[in-house]
């Protein structure tokens, strides 16, 4: 068994548990048409990407701890760090970019988080 493999029992990805992202860029071309604000936009929308993808990293590491302890540590830093971060990021659109801007970032991501807490429920595992 090689170690770059996956492990047998891993889930399959799919679309659906990425819809978030999907949507997102899928609605990029379409809300700049529409006169959103382009810094706005993109700054909440690619925050969130990234952070999104940190979120995939976390996942697997914590996969690979034993220790209940370092789990929830882990969990714990990351979910404060990533709101940390996106509160960061539109407050320096707001005072970069004007009023508007900051308010669409603000809006992308928080639509982007709603999303992805539909989709958590969704795709969680079910009990018996």
């Amino acid at each position: 068994m090689s170690l770059s493999a996956p492990a047998p029992s891993a889930a399959p990805i799919t679309l659906l548990a990425y819809l978030d992202v999907v949507v997102l860029v899928v609605a990029a071309p379409i809300m700049l048409l529409i006169g959103v604000p382009a810094v706005g936009y993109l700054v909440g929308a690619g925050a969130w990407i990234v952070l999104r993808a940190a979120g995939v990293a976390v996942d697997r590491a914590v996969a690979a701890i034993k220790d209940p302890r370092s789990e929830v540590t882990l969990r714990l830093a990351y979910l404060l760090g990533r709101l940390f971060l996106l509160a960061i990021a539109v407050i320096l659109v707001r005072n970069g970019s004007g009023r508007d801007a900051g308010l669409t970032a603000l809006v992308v991501i928080v639509f982007a988080f709603t999303a992805q807490l539909l989709l958590s429920f969704l795709n969680r595992p079910r009990s018996r």
